[in-house]
């Protein structure tokens, strides 16, 4: 399957003050919660591994993994913060 791009992207402030991680598409996010996300438990980071999971194998609309890759981020917002704007 190709991954396509979302319209924008999401850029995190992830990995240490003024370390940014610009997230493109449902791949890079699926990537980014499985390897970097600092906080791997949660409801709202089980729901968006579950999304991206979905929409990777074409079940879902991928703006889907969007919003709740942001929803997850904002519960993580004590180690992950979200520019602006996203």
């Amino acid at each position: 399957m190709i991954e396509k791009w979302w319209l924008e992207p999401v850029v995190l402030e992830l990995d240490g003050i003024g370390r940014y991680r610009v997230v493109r598409n449902t791949r890079e996010a699926a990537q980014c919660l499985l390897e970097k996300w600092p906080v791997q438990e949660g409801t709202a980071y089980r729901t968006a591994i579950r999304t991206c999971c979905c929409v990777l194998r074409g079940e879902q609309p991928m703006d889907y993994a969007r919003q709740d890759f942001i929803a997850a981020a904002a519960a993580a917002e004590a180690f992950i913060h979200v520019q602006p704007g996203t």
